[in-house]
């Protein structure tokens, strides 16, 4: 009788040990997933191509240029006739070339276009995933006001994912960016990228552990708070310069882009590219992407 009641307390003694072990790893499941996810968003490794504007038949400059956060990032400058320019800053990782279809098709057109590098391809430390690389737009404005080709009251900005949502915020901070386009951008990076903590029981718990690791590691990385990554919040302040938001039909984005729109009122134009996922706006829809684009930056531009 000792003996069996020696070893039930054992066996009791080994599972409540498992479900305590249980207990552990669950709840520090999705503070791991929220510490990764925000450090390989932020240390992405640089992306970067061979493909340069002479692959399309234009001349182009190689710039390099200080940075006012720390350290240099290099730059195409592609020379247009029409004395206006469109600054291209990076989404996420890329380099310098990600987005050369978008810059042919205004170089095409007759504008001036300059697009750089992103920190990471620079060596200039981790991403913030859209804000503090407002600091590389404002470099590059600074830039194209000092070139003889570009009238400085002729400049706008064209970005695609993160790169949109710094292109609204980059509008809303310096005034002389006289025209929008954002492509396919978060509205709100915690509601949009971290997925919502409004479920219920373990599952809603679950999401809200995920979500302030994410947060907090963001914050200790980068010394800002995702809260900030919030175009919603600042895209109103553009008026009365002209947004241009461009999402497609089918990309988990779109919701944001419509958001923003809200938020901008009427002076913002969405435009849903049908068939289209995230970033193929250019492929699905080329002639109507060129002739909406510009005739968008020739109306605010001109």
């Amino acid at each position: 009788m000792r003996r069996k009641l020696i070893n039930r307390r054992y066996w009791l003694r080994l599972a409540g040990f498992f479900v305590f072990a249980l207990s552990v790893a669950l709840l520090s499941l999705p503070l791991l997933l929220g510490f990764l996810t925000s450090l390989a968003l932020v240390y992405a490794p640089c992306f970067e191509t061979a493909a340069t504007p002479t692959d399309y038949g234009y001349e182009w400059e190689d710039v390099t240029l200080a940075a006012r956060a720390g350290g240099a990032f290099r730059g195409f400058f592609i020379p247009g006739n029409n004395r206006a320019a469109i600054i291209i800053p990076p989404a996420g990782a890329n380099g310098r070339s990600a987005r050369l279809g978008e810059a042919i098709v205004l170089r095409r057109n007759g504008y001036s276009v300059f697009m750089f590098e992103s920190r990471r391809c620079a060596g200039m430390g981790p991403l913030s995933l859209g804000y503090q690389e407002v600091n590389e737009v404002a470099d590059a404005l600074a830039y194209l006001q000092t070139r003889p080709e570009v009238d400085p009251h002729r400049i706008g900005i064209h970005g695609f994912s993160s790169a949109g949502a710094t292109a609204v915020m980059a509008a809303a901070r310096l005034p002389a960016l006289r025209a929008v386009v954002a492509e396919g951008g978060y509205g709100d990076f915690t509601e949009n990228a971290l997925g919502s903590s409004r479920r219920a029981g373990l599952a809603g718990y679950f999401d809200r552990l995920y979500r302030w690791s994410s947060q907090l590691t963001y914050r200790l990385v980068t010394g800002n708070h995702l809260e900030q990554l919030s175009p919603i919040n600042v895209i109103g302040e553009i008026a009365p310069r002209p947004i241009f938001l461009i999402y497609g039909s089918r990309e988990v984005s779109l919701p944001g882009g419509r958001q923003q729109k809200l938020a901008a009122g009427d002076n913002a134009e969405l435009w849903v590219v049908t068939g289209a996922g995230h970033g193929n706006y250019l492929e699905v829809a080329p002639q109507e992407f060129e002739r909406r684009v510009v005739a968008f930056f020739d109306q605010a531009l001109r």
